[in-house]
């Protein structure tokens, strides 16, 4: 409903209720009563990304996007199962998504590991979940707030969520992210979804 709104804001003329590699086709080159557009932009998995770049000259395309990344820093104070659902809503998105965790608490590890388990035993895409988790997501535990910040910069990831105990301090020291979501009722899904614009991707 969201989408819709926006639409009609933004003057849309119609809505196309498809996606994928067919989506970026019948966009590029028209399909029945679809025109050809001028260009195409948003994220997409491997088989949009390549289409994208098939299509590219034809009309205009704003990047080829790699994968989806989300980094969760926390610390002692970060809700296990918030981390949990919040790295698995990333995980879900592709079987080549990059779900990560930094963090300062060692402890937080097991616990969010725990609730991962659980977790996934309820979700509809827990088979992209599961495989994007065992393939491609890490943690990286650090002694300080600034080994996890200067962590965090270097690996500059698309999605950035800070749940910590004093999370607006935090994301003030870093610098190197996508989209930046500060503190527990920030998760980087609202921002797939319909909190404010989009973001601008790495």
């Amino acid at each position: 409903e969201i989408t819709k709104a926006a639409a009609h804001v933004a003057g849309a003329d119609f809505l196309l209720c498809i996606g994928g590699a067919q989506a970026i086709a019948a966009l590029a080159y028209g399909a029945g009563g679809v025109p050809p557009c001028d260009a195409i932009v948003g994220p997409g998995n491997q088989w949009v990304t390549a289409a994208k770049q098939l299509v590219a000259g034809k009309c205009a395309i704003d990047m080829l996007a790699g994968p989806s990344e989300l980094l969760v820093l926390a610390d002692e104070t970060a809700d296990p199962s918030v981390v949990a659902a919040d790295l698995l809503a990333q995980a879900e998105h592709d079987v080549v998504a990059i779900p990560m965790l930094v963090t300062t608490h060692k402890a937080l590890v097991a616990k969010v590991e725990k609730e991962l388990t659980t977790q996934l035993k309820n979700l509809g895409t827990k088979g992209t979940a599961a495989k994007s988790m065992a393939d491609n997501s890490f943690v990286v535990v650090c002694d300080t707030m600034q080994e996890a910040i200067e962590t965090a910069d270097f690996l500059a990831p698309e999605h950035l969520e800070v749940l910590t105990k004093e999370p607006l301090a935090v994301a003030q020291r870093l610098s190197h992210y996508g989209a930046l979501f500060i503190g527990t009722h920030a998760a980087e899904v609202l921002g797939d979804y319909g909190a404010g614009p989009n973001h601008t991707l790495p």
